[in-house]
C-alpha cells in the first residue's frame, strides 16, 4: 500500500469517528451528551491537520509541496484550537499564546522536514556546477581536440 492511500484511509477514519460520536451525542445524550459539534470540529481539524503534517514531513522531494502540506496542517490545527476554545472554556488570554505555539511548532517542523532547503534552490547551488560560459568553453575545447 502506498503512503497516500494510508493517509486517505486515516482521514476517512477521522471523519467517520467524528460523525459517529456526534450522532451518538444526539441519540444517547445521557452518555455522550458532552460531545458537541465543537468537539467534532476538534476531532476533524486536529486529526486531518496531523495527517497533513505527517504527509508533508514524510514526503520525498518537492520542497514547496512539502511546506504547503505542513502549513495547511498547521492551519487546521489552529482551527482545532479554536474549536477547543468553544468546546471548553479556556480563558481568553490563553488563546493567542496557544495559537502562537502551534504556529511556531509548525515553523520548526517545516524547517526540519525540508532540511532548511529553499523552494527555489537550483542546480547552481550544487557542488561542481558550471554555468553556461564554463560549459561552452569546455565544449569548444573538446571540439578543438
Amino acid at each position: 500500500m502506498s503512503r497516500n492511500f494510508i493517509y486517505k484511509i486515516l482521514g476517512g477514519l477521522v471523519v467517520v469517528a467524528a460523525a459517529v460520536f456526534w450522532i451518538l451525542s444526539l441519540t444517547i445524550p445521557e452518555t455522550f451528551g458532552a460531545f458537541s459539534l465543537a468537539w467534532a470540529g476538534v476531532l476533524l481539524c486536529g486529526g486531518i491537520g496531523l495527517i497533513f503534517m505527517l504527509n508533508g514531513i514524510f514526503q520525498k522531494d518537492a520542497t514547496t509541496v512539502k511546506k504547503l502540506k505542513i502549513w495547511f496542517g498547521v492551519a487546521l490545527i489552529v482551527c482545532a484550537v479554536l474549536c477547543l476554545v468553544s468546546a471548553i472554556t479556556i480563558p481568553d488570554n490563553l488563546v493567542i499564546p496557544i495559537i502562537a505555539v502551534v504556529v511556531a511548532v509548525g515553523f520548526m517542523i517545516t524547517i526540519l522536514a525540508t532540511a532548511g532547503k529553499k523552494w527555489d534552490e537550483g542546480d547552481n547551488h550544487k557542488v561542481g556546477y558550471k554555468n553556461y560560459h564554463e560549459r561552452k568553453k569546455e565544449e569548444e575545447k573538446q571540439e578543438e581536440k
